[in-house]
């Protein structure tokens, strides 16, 4: 992602796959700015499958991304995996319980 994207920017990209739950645009701890990756969680794991087959390999505000369904994190951590960088890739059929995507 580029490093000027909102979470509103997300929430009207992704809309158009289904209904999102929640979007988690990703700072750095210290310095408060974006670490140009993000958390798109949908209502429905059909359309986060969608919006994965549509996304993933595209140009998005100018910076190619990439789409994968994310594992889930611990409770103590808002539900989104604990990571310094965006989570290693995941076979899709491994997810089928899991409703969020990121790019």
């Amino acid at each position: 992602l580029g490093y000027s994207v909102s979470e509103s920017t997300l929430q009207k990209e992704f809309s158009s796959f289904g209904e999102v739950a929640g979007v988690k645009l990703i700072k750095d701890e210290i310095s408060k700015r974006p670490k140009a990756y993000a958390f798109i969680q949908y209502t429905c794991q059909d359309d986060a499958i969608i919006a994965l087959e549509n996304m993933d390999q595209k140009i998005f505000d100018g910076r190619l991304i990439h789409v994968e369904i994310a594992k889930p994190g611990k409770e103590s951590f808002g539900g989104y995996p604990k990571a310094s960088g965006p989570p290693k890739k995941q076979h899709l059929q491994e997810q089928d319980e899991v409703a969020d995507c990121w790019y």
